[in-house]
């Protein structure tokens, strides 16, 4: 048996065993209608990249081949390697019935709606939770089958399907240059506006740090920063605000930390409106958010204090029905293959890895720790397949 064929073989068993295994869920938030999700439906977002996010009008940001997430409008890193698998499974015979553009549909997580429907933001409630960060995770399996988003290989996510790991980040932060140190942390709750030659000014006092809800950056976030002892001078208040210890948090409405919904909101309200003075987050993200304000002036953005690894996600809808009447063994079967798809395209050389990280961060060296991890997974970077193919001893 090829070696191939073995480890698609071990990723099915692998895959319909976890089908059995994972925990049974509430279905109360509910599932989208079969004639929306086609016959497998993908979840983007639209505001994080340089992972994933929606292109200009007329766009096209990379000379591969074009899967249905690009021809959507969507690019970045994620979305390039979620393409990449998606446009072999258009063209792969052993797909039966053969599997068309039209039938794989998208969710845009951070609009609440499908592509090529009415954006409904209000979609995105689930659970209470208004941040996309939170409730992508939370609509896989319900309303999309595979998120092509930057999201971390986390113990909590284990009722997942889970790619191999194909980039590593980290948590760091930014600071906006030339704010002098401040006896007082807390900023109010929220911000005033007044008026000065008919421009509004904020006459809220900055917080600590800004992040995004509903991200690693809020609790594993501060606490690597609280390890690194990086900020010692607050770091009661950092202390107090993980242990959410009301005695010793902000009081009088204030708060140590501000979050957003999105990155793009985060980096408008550091760089504008200096609502805060510490930008945390996976540090590619706030980078690329932050370097395009013009005129916006930081410092740090070299350091991390955590490793973490991006995966892609997935879930097939309605794998989580207590009736098997319910479920669709096609489309789980459809997941499964994306998965043995994407995966070979990961770990064998030359790997898609380097093709999306060129594409996605132009001429933007690889940190030490980057390259170590692409070569883990796909071994020796080579630049063509021919490559691969080892040496002849003709003296034999």
């Amino acid at each position: 048996m090829k070696a191939s064929t073995r480890f698609t073989f071990l990723f099915c068993m692998i895959f319909l065993a976890a089908g059995l295994i994972t925990p049974l869920r509430s279905t109360a938030y509910g599932q989208e209608k079969p004639e929306q999700t086609g016959r497998l439906a993908i979840g983007v977002r639209s505001k994080t990249q340089p992972f994933s996010y929606k292109l200009p009008p007329g766009v096209i940001d990379s000379d591969a081949t074009r899967g249905p997430l690009s021809r959507a409008g969507y690019g970045g890193y994620m979305i390039r390697l979620c393409d990449a698998a998606l446009a072999e499974m258009l063209v792969d015979p052993d797909i039966s019935p053969p599997i068309k553009m039209e039938n794989i549909k998208v969710y845009d997580i951070d609009e609440g709606a499908w592509v090529g429907e009415k954006a409904a933001v209000s979609n995105n409630l689930v659970d209470g939770q208004q941040e996309p960060a939170a409730s992508r995770f939370l609509n896989l399996g319900r309303k999309f089958d595979i998120l092509c988003d930057a999201a971390t290989i986390t113990n909590g996510r284990r009722d997942t399907i889970v790619s191999p790991p194909v980039f590593l980040t980290g948590i760091g932060y930014l600071a906006l240059r030339g704010q002098p140190a401040r006896s007082d942390p807390c900023g109010k709750a929220d911000a005033t506006q007044k008026l000065v030659d008919g421009k509004p000014i904020s006459e809220s006092s900055p917080a600590l740090i800004g992040l995004v809800g509903g991200t690693t950056a809020q609790t594993r976030g501060l606490q690597a920063l609280v390890d690194a002892r990086e900020m010692p001078e607050y770091e009661s208040n950092l202390i107090a605000e993980l242990r959410q210890d009301k005695s010793h948090m902000c009081q009088d409405g204030k708060v140590l930390v501000r979050t957003y919904k999105t990155h793009e909101d985060a980096a408008k309200a550091f760089c504008n409106d200096q609502s805060f003075r510490y930008y945390v987050g996976d540090l590619e993200i706030i980078r690329t958010y932050v370097s395009a304000i013009p005129g916006c002036r930081f410092d740090n953005g070299a350091i991390t204090y955590t490793n973490d690894r991006y995966a892609i996600f997935g879930k097939a809808v309605g794998s989580d029905n207590t009736s098997p009447a319910s479920k669709n063994m096609e489309r789980e079967l459809l997941v499964a293959r994306f998965f043995v798809t994407l995966n070979q395209k990961v770990v064998f050389n030359p790997s898609i890895l380097d093709k999306a990280y060129d594409d996605s961060f132009p001429g933007l060296p690889q940190s030490r720790k980057l390259k170590l991890f692409y070569w883990s997974i796909r071994g020796e970077h080579l630049p063509d397949a021919t490559d691969s193919a080892p040496e002849i001893d003709k003296s034999q």
